[in-house]
C-alpha cells in the first residue's frame, strides 16, 4: 500500500495540483504517537484526491479497451467477415 507522500508525489507528476505537507512539530514526550490535526486533514485530503485520480485512469481503461473492441469488430465488419461476438465481463 502506498504512503500519502508516494501517492502525493504520483499525484504531482501527474500535473495534480497537491497541497504541501504541513510541518511537523518536534516530538517530545508529553506529545501524543498521533499526529497533529493538519496532518490528519492532509491525509485525507491526499486519499482523496488520490482516489478521484485512479477511479480517472480505471475509466480511462475502459473507455481504451471499449475503443479497441470497437475498431476490431468494424475492421472485421469492413472485411466482410463475420464478426466475432464477445460476451462482457463484469
Amino acid at each position: 500500500m502506498l504512503t500519502s507522500i508516494q501517492k502525493a508525489i504520483i499525484l504531482r507528476k501527474n500535473g495534480f495540483v497537491v497541497p504541501d505537507a504541513p510541518a511537523e512539530p518536534s516530538v517530545t514526550q508529553a506529545q501524543s504517537l498521533e499526529p497533529a490535526p493538519a496532518m490528519q486533514a492532509w491525509h485525507r485530503a491526499i486519499e482523496a484526491l488520490f482516489a478521484g485520480y485512479a477511479a480517472a485512469r480505471a475509466a480511462k481503461s475502459l473507455r481504451d479497451a471499449q475503443e479497441k473492441s470497437q475498431l476490431e469488430w468494424l475492421r472485421q465488419m469492413s472485411n466482410g467477415a463475420a464478426p466475432r461476438l464477445r460476451t462482457q465481463r463484469i
